[in-house]
């Protein structure tokens, strides 16, 4: 199963310990599976996760959705103000 990196952001360790903790509650939920947690100071700190290809799947194909509708609206936005100008 792939992993993939997700950074902690914090400025003290206090900061980084509750962002995790935070992090892990929200990933999980979504299926991922939390494997280490590398500690290299303010924003390189590191949260290190496995998750099946799937979930990744359907988490790229909810952002194509997402950017799809975006570049619909924006179309339709151009269009009536096209329309407009006459």
């Amino acid at each position: 199963m792939p992993r993939k990196n997700i950074v902690v952001g914090g400025f003290t360790k206090e900061q980084r310990d509750s962002q995790l903790e935070k992090i892990k509650i929200k990933y999980e939920k979504k299926g991922y599976k939390f494997l280490e947690y590398i500690d290299n100071g303010t924003l390189k700190s590191v949260a290190i996760f496995e998750v099946s290809d799937y979930i990744l799947r359907k988490e790229k194909s909810a952002q194509l959705i997402v950017a799809g509708i975006g570049f619909l609206i924006i179309a339709a936005i151009l269009y009536i103000k096209s329309m407009n100008i006459n």
